[in-house]
């Protein structure tokens, strides 16, 4: 049993090939993605074995990027938005937004509310 399922009709995934790449020509202008669209196209079409090997080998790409992607992706959010957000926290915020550190004898606030009746009908 393989890890990654069959695809259904390879001759699909050949068209989105070759129309990403017909894409990837119109906005760019490098003859390369024209001739990687109609070889892609071409072979897809004259043979059903040849789009099986073509889908396996796309469906493969498309397994390695899995497990490179979103680690460079979580990287760029750790180090654009998470660090800088952590910086400005210890420059401008307070001491101890948590309330982490032990300075009182008691961690039990007080709280002196008259709580009424309507109060308790709907607590969420």
């Amino acid at each position: 049993m393989s890890a990654q399922p069959k695809s259904i009709n390879p001759s699909k995934t050949v068209l989105v090939i070759t129309v990403g790449f017909l894409v990837l020509f119109f906005f760019s202008k490098h003859n390369a993605f024209l001739y990687v669209a109609m070889g892609v196209g071409v072979l897809g079409a004259l043979s059903s074995s040849l789009a099986e090997k073509i889908d396996w080998i796309w469906t493969k790409i498309g397994w390695v990027l899995s497990f490179i992607v979103p680690n460079i992706i979580m990287t760029l959010v750790f180090y654009v938005v998470l660090t800088p957000t952590a910086f400005l926290s210890r420059i401008f915020g307070e001491s101890d937004p948590m309330d982490l550190k032990n300075s009182r004898s008691s961690l039990f606030k007080k709280k002196d509310t008259t709580f009424s009746k309507e109060s308790f009908e709907k607590p969420w």
